[in-house]
């Protein structure tokens, strides 16, 4: 978009290292001004606490007490105002410096009762959280079918089969996935008759090694218009 408000054309380059690296910016922004190298913190924030996954009695959740007002909301859903007087937990800072004490003792309470009562309990009082999902669990969300990010298309092998759905929604041009994905070279024949090949051609090509082409019959009846009987 950059280059388009440009108005002049120009090559865009990225990697997924780059992509990779520019998701660590907790990371690397404490690695770059501390000249030490942030170690393994579970699922904790490395900036805020408690900010982070707790085990329930069936399952874990993701809690964001993070800032004093959500401290002491998490404290009063947990129970545990004794909590807010804690010197070890008094503030952010003294949270993060006795990180895994706390860790310890939310631990211990959040265990005692399941996931779904937890949830509720900090729903009620204003404290973000929610459910950490399994692949299955997260695929069948009510979320994730309204957003219809899981869609079944047809398969040229497999017929009906479930698959991802386009995670970017266009007003005007909207988009969607129609079919699975291809077999290996599978649509060989049919890309290079739209580039003016015909079969004779196209036949010499894979002769010589030049191509693979990999199409079901049953494909082929779907696109009558690329390959010829």
């Amino acid at each position: 978009m950059a280059a388009y408000a440009h108005r002049q054309g120009q090559w865009v380059e990225t990697s997924l290292f780059e992509a990779a690296l520019v998701q660590t910016y907790w990371q690397s922004a404490i690695a770059l001004a501390t000249g030490v190298a942030p170690r393994a913190m579970g699922s904790a924030h490395p900036l805020n606490a408690p900010y982070q996954a707790f085990e329930a009695s069936d399952g874990w959740i993701v809690v964001g007490g993070a800032n004093q007002k959500n401290w002491l909301r998490m404290l009063d859903a947990l129970n545990a105002t004794e909590l807010a007087g804690d010197p070890r937990f008094i503030s952010g800072a003294d949270r993060m410096a006795h990180l895994q004490e706390l860790e310890t003792e939310l631990g211990k309470r959040f265990r005692i009762k399941p996931a779904k009562y937890w949830l509720s309990a900090l729903e009620d009082k204003g404290v973000p959280c929610g459910p950490v999902h399994d692949m299955l669990q997260a695929l069948a969300d009510a979320q994730t079918l309204a957003r219809e990010m899981v869609v079944e298309v047809d398969h040229s092998a497999l017929g009906p089969v479930k698959t991802l759905g386009l995670p970017v929604k266009f007003s005007a041009t909207p988009g969607k996935v129609l079919t699975g994905a291809p077999l290996y070279g599978e649509h060989t024949r049919q890309v290079l008759h739209e580039c003016g090949f015909d079969d004779q051609q196209i036949d010499c090509f894979e002769k010589e090694g030049a191509i693979v082409t990999s199409m079901p019959r049953h494909a082929c009846e779907r696109w009558p218009d690329a390959v010829t009987p």
